[in-house]
C-alpha cells in the first residue's frame, strides 16, 4: 500500500505552540550542533595538523576524523535508544540534547588546547560523541512534534541550517589566528543556540516502559530488519552513499588547496571560507524551494534523485577544476544539489519510519549511514589518493558513490 504526503495541505489555526517551537527552534539548534563540529572538519583540524607536521597531516587527519566518526556512529543510535525510553522530568529529548552538547563542548576545549595529535584525537572523539548524542535526540523531535505535512519545509530549514553553519564557523576560523579560538568560538555560539532551544522546548515526561531494557534492546539500537522495513533500508543506503560522496570534498578541500593549488595555510583557510560561502548560496537558493515543492506536490523521490545527481556534478567540477574560480562554480553546484538532497531526504526518512515508537532509535540507525562514511572515507582516503594519483581521484571516486546513492532511493515504495 502506497502512502503519500498530502498535497497542498496548509497549517491550520489549531497549530500548537510546541509545533511552532519545534519548527523554528529545531533548525537553530541543529545549526548550533553543526557550527560546533563542521568548521573543525572543514579546516580547523587540518590546519592544526598541518602546523604540527605537514608531511603527516593527511594521515593524521584521517585518524582524527575516522576515530571521531566511528565513535559518533556508535553513540548516535545508543543515545537515540535511551532518549526514546527516558522518563526524565526534564524531558526525554531535552535531557539528552543538554547532556550531549555539554560533553561535546568539553571535547572542543580539549582539542583547542591539545599539544599533540593524541590529545587532539581524544578531544575530537569526545566532541563527536557528545554532539552526536544531542543530534540523535534533536532529529527525533521532527517526527515527535512536527506535523507530517510540514516536515518537508522544516527539513529544508534544517538543511539550510546545517549547510550555513560551515561558512559561519569558518568565518571565525579564518578571522583569528589562534588555534584555541578557532576551535572554541564556533562551539560557544553553538552552545548558546542549543541552550536557547532547550529552554523553549516543552515535553511531557514519558511513563516508564513496561518492556524490559536489557543488552539485547541496547544492541538493537544499531540494527533494523531491512526485509521487514525495506523502505527504511533503501533510505539508509541512499544516505550512506551520498554521504560518502560529500565527505571526500568536505574533509580534504583544505589539503587539496594547499597541495594542488600551492596555497599557504592562511590563504587556504580564507579560500575554504569563500568556497563554503559560495556552497551555502547554492543551498539557500534551492533547499527551501525543494522542501516546499516536495510538500506541495506530495512527492519525495524525484527531488532526492535530481538533487543527488546535481550534487555529483558539482563534486566532479571541483575534482577537475583547473583554477580556483572553476572550483567555486563546483562548490555552488554541489551546494545546490547536496543541500536539497539532505532536506528532502530527511523528510522522506521520517515518512518511512516504522510505527514502533522508537523514532530516535530509528533515526539513530539512519544517522549511522551518515556517520559511517565519516569514518570509512578518511580510513580509505590515503589509499584512494595514492591509487588515483591525488585528491581529484578521491573526489571522482566520491562522485561515483553519489550516482549510486541518488539511484538507490528509487525502490522505496511507501512514498512517491
Amino acid at each position: 500500500m502506497t502512502t503519500t504526503v498530502q498535497s497542498g495541505e496548509a497549517i491550520g489555526p489549531a497549530r500548537t505552540r510546541a509545533e511552532w517551537v519545534a519548527s523554528i527552534g529545531m533548525p537553530l539548534a541543529v545549526f548550533g550542533v553543526y557550527i560546533s563540529l563542521l568548521p573543525a572538519i572543514n579546516a580547523a583540524l587540518a590546519l592544526r595538523l598541518e602546523g604540527m607536521n605537514s608531511d603527516t597531516a593527511a594521515s593524521n587527519l584521517s585518524w582524527v576524523l575516522g576515530l571521531g566518526a566511528l565513535c559518533a556512529m556508535i553513540v548516535n543510535p545508543v543515545a537515540g535508544r535511551f532518549s526514546d525510553r527516558s522518563t526524565s522530568r526534564f524531558g526525554a529529548r531535552r535531557f539528552w540534547i543538554s547532556l550531549g552538547a555539554g560533553v561535546g563542548f568539553i571535547g572542543l576545549v580539549i582539542v583547542a588546547f591539545a599539544p599533540n595529535v593524541l590529545l587532539i584525537i581524544v578531544g575530537w572523539v569526545i566532541a563527536q560523541s557528545g554532539f552526536n548524542a544531542a543530534l540523535a535526540a534533536l532529529f527525533a523531535i521532527l517526527p515527535d512534534q512536527v506535523p507530517a505535512q510540514w516536515r518537508g519545509k522544516v527539513a529544508a530549514l534544517i538543511g539550510v541550517a546545517g549547510n550555513a553553519a560551515t561558512p559561519f564557523g569558518l568565518f571565525f576560523v579564518q578571522l583569528v589566528g589562534s588555534a584555541v579560538l578557532q576551535a572554541l568560538i564556533p562551539g560557544i555560539i553553538g552552545l548558546v543556540l542549543i541552550a536557547g532551544f532547550v529552554a523553549m522546548l516543552k515535553e511531557t515526561p514519558q511513563p516508564p516502559s513496561e518492556e524490559p531494557f536489557g543488552l539485547g534492546k541496547l544492541f538493537g539500537a544499531f540494527v533494523f530488519n531491512p526485509r521487514k522495513h525495506p523502505d527504511l533500508g533503501w533510505a539508509w543506503l541512499t544516505r550512506a552513499l551520498m554521504t560518502c560522496a560529500q565527505m571526500t570534498a568536505l574533509s580534504y578541500l583544505t589539503l587539496f588547496l594547499i597541495e594542488d593549488f600551492g596555497m599557504s595555510n592562511d590563504e587556504a583557510a580564507t579560500k575554504v571560507f569563500y568556497a563554503t560561502l559560495v556552497n551555502v548560496v547554492g543551498v539557500l537558493i534551492t533547499t527551501s524551494l525543494a522542501g516546499w515543492l516536495s510538500d506541495k506536490l506530495g512527492v519525495r523521490k524525484p527531488f532526492v534523485v535530481v538533487a543527488g545527481l546535481i550534487g555529483v556534478v558539482g563534486l566532479v567540477t571541483i575534482a577537475l577544476a583547473p583554477n580556483y574560480g572553476t572550483l567555486l562554480v563546483g562548490e555552488f553546484v554541489m551546494g545546490a544539489g547536496m543541500g536539497s538532497f539532505y532536506a528532502v531526504d530527511l523528510a522522506l526518512v521520517t515518512d518511512v519510519l516504522p510505527e514502533d515508537g522508537d523514532n530516535a532509535k530509528d533515526l539513530g540507525v539512519i544517522n549511522i549511514a551518515q556517520a559511517a562514511p565519516q569514518s570509512l572515507i578518511p580510513a580509505a582516503a590515503p589509499s584512494i589518493i595514492s591509487a588515483t594519483g591525488g585528491y581529484p581521484g578521491l573526489f571522482l571516486t566520491g562522485g561515483a558513490f553519489g550516482v549510486l546513492g541518488a539511484l538507490a532511493v528509487l525502490p522505496v515504495k511507501k512514498v512517491k
